[in-house]
């Protein structure tokens, strides 16, 4: 299973530069320091520090409430693809978003004045919900977020839905509806409603997708799979390669972390109250968390390396696409190499 989540993702064999947007097709979760470029580095050649900024991308709240870098011809897909199905709160996005429109349309009549979140007359909770039809779009730089207006995605969204389901259960591969409303979802907190009201809607998409999916067993758990992706499930093999990956990762945004980490204390290390760190990705295993403060990368494994891993992360950290003028790594002082 972990195997075929690597190779869904890309995590095997880099893409060439001209299938950059491919490595985006369940969305990059774009966390402070640009974690969806540092994503794409891991899945597609010669990424720049601005891939972000190519037009074949734009920014939208996503799932669980962060920014997100999707490909363009996919907003409806993140956008109306979240929204609930309960008519009362579609009325509350509906509402929100009119009050957005309203608010960002007074302040660009006003030349000179910035549309930020900063200065615009609805609050950051509303522009949240609000970002759901696809009319209100974003730019975070690191710093702020900018906020405009764009014409709403014409696809009605039911089909959205069925297909954010179906970009998940490619990524992810076999998984449940539980499963996928934490991965898509975060928008009950903005409504003060209940999670229970994603989970109905996560069980209503998977009903909507029964002819598509095959259910497996894992583990003694009944998990359902696309049709069409059981036979790579069935042959997927371990991958074998060396990757950094970002903090919210495609490949650790999942609920079931306990797969992706046995160990209760290293998970806690990986996924800490506090801020996350990047993982360590070896040869299909993760092994260690790593750090960046502008070029250096500290990295601390959870098992001596070989040197021929060590020289694999040397090899990912000059290649970063980060603005920096040198880039080093620093083994943590438990896993210095001996």
């Amino acid at each position: 299973m972990l195997a075929f989540r690597q190779r869904a993702t890309y995590l095997h064999a880099r893409l060439p530069p001209s299938r950059l947007v491919n490595a985006a097709f369940a969305g990059l979760q774009d966390s402070a320091p640009r974690s969806a470029v540092l994503a794409l580095h891991a899945r597609v050649k010669d990424v720049s520090p601005s891939a972000w900024k190519d037009p074949r991308f734009v920014q939208v709240w996503g799932p669980r409430g962060a920014v997100y870098v999707v490909p363009a011809h996919d907003v409806a897909v993140f956008t109306l693809g979240r929204l609930p199905r309960n008519p009362v709160l579609v009325s509350a996005v509906r509402a929100a978003a009119e009050k957005a429109k309203r608010a960002l349309r007074a302040r660009q009549a006003q030349p000179g004045r910035d549309v930020s979140d900063r200065a615009v007359e609805a609050n950051f909770r509303e522009l949240r919900i609000a970002s759901m039809t696809g009319a209100v779009r974003i730019e975070w730089n690191g710093a702020t977020t900018s906020w405009r207006l764009v014409e709403p995605p014409t696809q009605a969204p039911e089909p959205a839905r069925l297909e954010l389901a179906r970009r998940f259960l490619r990524s992810v591969g076999p998984s449940t509806p539980k499963e996928f409303a934490w991965w898509s979802g975060g928008w009950a907190g903005s409504f003060s409603s209940s999670t229970r009201e994603e989970l109905s809607d996560a069980e209503q998409t998977f009903r909507s997708l029964k002819k598509e999916l095959i259910e497996v067993e894992l583990e003694g758990r009944n998990e359902w799979v696309l049709r069409t992706d059981r036979s790579r499930l069935e042959r997927a093999a371990p991958v074998e390669s060396v990757r950094l990956l970002p903090a919210g990762d495609p490949y650790l945004a999942s609920a079931d972390r306990t797969l992706l980490v046995p160990q209760p204390r290293l998970r806690s290390e990986l996924w800490p109250k506090s801020v996350w760190p990047g993982s360590l990705l070896v040869n299909g295993a993760l092994l260690g968390t790593w750090r960046r403060q502008l070029g250096r990368v500290t990295v601390r494994a959870w098992r001596p390396l070989g040197a021929d891993v060590k020289e694999a992360v040397e090899e990912e950290v000059s290649g970063m696409p980060i603005e920096s003028a040198r880039k080093e790594v620093r083994w943590s002082k438990s896993d210095a190499p001996l």
